[in-house]
């Protein structure tokens, strides 16, 4: 008879080599992308509308600002795989290059076969039940066209629908695994990759993190509490579906490049970024002297910059009309872009440059910002003027031309003053307007007139004019 009272000692059990089944098995080619390495082998066409799918072999998610751990996508967009679809359907050569997953290289089980040349494997790839999905880094619209378009064919007997039916059971596609989970380095290959649709600069913005500047802007971004659920990277409705996820509201408000460039400025970039390539190379000298003078590292020292711009930031936050509103809960960002001509990224870009004109003066950015409250930035500070044809018209009382361009609403029947462009020839006129404006009405801010503080931020050139011709020697 057995002692059931006796402890059972079951730790045994633990050190047994027990797999669980197998999602997938494939026989590919073990190859490198200098240290990562990656496998590729052939799927079906049929296998990627059944089996490699969102919701049973692949995973996806929105990316997301808030979550470092876990890789993302841009938001899928219906009208791109339905063109993909449409593509498909007029031609015998349905081409879908590769599609590219990753997965980290201990969630494989990966057995060499033969040596085909130096760094050149044939194996034999095993993914078991208990490993994670692999993350998809490119071709998801090309999955959702799969996965849409052969429920449609796949039983057809006749017609057009038979032809593409069996056009598609003879294609295959490459599916290369990059054994690699890291969700940084991920989210950079994954923006290098963007070649079939291209990637918009705002989810570049904050998915990159191989620039500075992209950093800095990420950084500002997550800790500023004006931009915080309000800053766009991707479609409006995945944001929303995002932040709804996390019990949040979200409202679009400045998009992530703006916001990126705006930050870039405030740290001393100013308006002398003509391209992202010089905004980075002006970024690395100011963290590279900040990182310098403290004893930083890189990222120690773009924390500590980003911190300093947050801090502005969020004192604005609580003073300039229409952000001191949406601060206090008494005004949403919608009705705020309706309301406010710094609500459009031009208006966000005169705010930063200005502070940091004030800053390369020696003002403090709290002073200057208390000047730019008193500047009219609501639409319906309007005044008469005359047109070019003599007529009464109405124009902005101060940002007309530059922010704002007023014209004449015929359905309301009053005039309305709309944001302008988000161009330099837009927002650089009102940057130098509103710092001469600022040093004539505040004795404390005239240091904002002075040559210097555009010369610092680039809205002029520092170079000497050609000056006085040389004399002539005496006779």
């Amino acid at each position: 008879m057995y002692n059931t009272s006796a402890p059972t000692d079951t730790s045994w059990i633990e050190s047994l080599d027990i797999r669980s089944g197998i999602k997938f098995q494939k026989v590919g080619f073990l190859t490198q992308a200098g240290e990562m390495k990656k496998i590729t082998f052939p799927v079906t066409f049929q296998e990627v509308a059944e089996r490699f799918t969102f919701n049973r072999l692949l995973s996806r998610h929105d990316y997301d600002l808030d979550n470092n751990s876990l890789p993302g996508n841009r938001d899928i967009t219906e009208s791109h795989w339905k063109k993909i679809v449409e593509g498909v359907k007029t031609t015998k050569f349905p081409y879908l290059g590769t599609l590219t997953v990753a997965l980290a290289e201990a969630d494989c089980h990966v057995e060499k076969l033969k040596e085909m040349s130096p760094f050149v494997w044939l194996v034999q790839v095993t993914v078991y039940e208990s490993a994670p999905n692999p993350i998809v880094e490119d071709g998801q619209h090309r999955i959702a066209m799969a996965t849409n378009l052969w429920p449609q064919v796949k039983d057809a007997v006749e017609g057009p629908d038979l032809e593409l039916r069996q056009l598609l059971e003879q294609t295959s596609l490459e599916m290369t695994v990059l054994l690699e989970n890291d969700p940084e380095t991920l989210g950079t290959i994954f923006v290098r990759m963007g070649s079939t649709k291209p990637i918009s600069a705002d989810l570049i913005a904050v998915m990159d993190r191989s620039t500075i500047q992209n950093r800095l802007g990420i950084y500002v971004t997550r800790q500023s509490k004006l931009l915080s659920d309000r800053v766009t990277y991707l479609s409006t409705t995945a944001a929303r579906q995002l932040a709804e996820q996390k019990g949040r509201k979200f409202e679009a408000l400045y998009p992530a490049a703006a916001v990126r460039s705006a930050a870039s400025s405030m740290a001393g970039v100013g308006v002398r970024d003509r391209s992202p390539d010089q905004r980075e190379s002006l970024l690395k000298d100011i963290v590279g002297a900040k990182a310098k003078i403290e004893g930083l590292t890189e990222d120690a020292a773009i924390e500590l910059i980003g911190r300093d711009v947050v801090k502005v930031l969020d004192y604005a936050y609580k003073r300039i009309p229409g952000w001191k509103q949406m601060s206090a809960g008494t005004l949403t960002a919608a009705d705020f872009k309706k309301k406010y001509v710094h609500s459009s990224a031009a208006g966000l870009h005169v705010i930063a440059n200005v502070i940091a004109a004030g800053r390369s003066q020696g003002l403090s950015p709290q002073l200057v910002v208390d000047g730019l409250a008193r500047l009219p930035w609501e639409r319906t500070s309007l005044r008469h003027a005359t047109g070019e044809g003599g007529e009464g018209i109405m124009v902005h009382d101060f940002f007309e031309g530059t922010l704002a361009s007023t014209a004449y609403d015929n359905k309301a029947g009053a005039w309305r003053a709309g944001t302008g462009g988000a161009t330099r020839s837009n927002y650089q006129p009102a940057i130098d307007k509103v710092l001469r404006h600022l040093a004539q009405q505040d004795r404390a801010l005239a240091p904002l007139g002075e040559r210097a503080a555009a010369v610092a931020i680039g809205l002029v050139s520092g170079k000497p004019g050609p000056g006085r011709p040389a004399k002539a020697p005496a006779a």
